[in-house]
């Protein structure tokens, strides 16, 4: 390859991990799967050094962000309305489900596109990618997906996390009878979030106003 010719990528041949996981993991899609798949920041800043760029954002002001959402939703929330604890922590789960898939739509596109990257850094030299500026675009493009999926990520903790309080709270105000506990302890997660309607954090509101 000549220095002046285009960088091509072999996109049929790179696939990741994560397009294999996608088919696995992302299929739960549940606040968890988010957990796990969202890049280390370490991994971000590396990829956006590479591309000329700064990382300018912390991971702990991003989820700051997520808890502030929240808490501004269930503020004066009357916890009434819910049945028990599961049915609280499943409402939780919906009023996030709309960011979780937007997540999970964006993350397996994000990291395969991040590794074709580093596959052709691996296969040219640096004068041949400083004078394709084509790719150095692609690079630049592509840190900047992996941001939005890490910020995607760490807003989904944060607001989880706040949430996690909640939960505290409720228990704490609802504490089960000795014999409920002994039962629920080892009661499985419910497994049907996918095929429920999904809504966002203003039906939090929609829910209390209509209670």
């Amino acid at each position: 390859m000549s220095e002046d010719e285009p960088i091509q990528s072999d996109t049929a041949g790179l696939r990741t991990s994560v397009r294999r996981l996608g088919r696995e993991k992302l299929a739960e899609r549940t606040i968890e799967t988010v957990l796990q798949l969202t890049p280390d920041t370490e991994t971000v800043a590396v990829t956006f050094r590479a591309a000329g760029l700064r990382l300018s954002r912390k991971a702990e002001a991003i989820r700051r962000e997520g808890g502030r959402a929240v808490r501004a939703e269930v503020k004066g929330t009357d916890f009434s309305m819910f049945a028990d604890f599961e049915a609280l922590q499943e409402h939780a789960r919906l009023c996030l489900q709309e960011t979780v898939d937007a997540f999970l739509g964006m993350v397996a596109q994000a990291e395969d596109e991040r590794f074709q990257i580093e596959q052709i850094t691996q296969s040219t030299t640096v004068e041949q990618r400083l004078s394709d500026p084509a790719f150095r675009a692609r690079r630049e493009a592509a840190a900047v997906a992996l941001q939005q999926v890490w910020e995607s990520g760490h807003w989904i903790a944060g607001a989880w996390e706040a949430f996690s309080k909640v939960f505290d709270a409720y228990r704490k105000a609802n504490p089960l009878p000795p014999a409920a506990l002994a039962s629920n302890d080892t009661r499985p997660a419910r497994q049907d979030l996918v095929t429920r309607q999904v809504v966002s954090l203003d039906a939090w509101k929609a829910a209390d106003q209509s209670a």
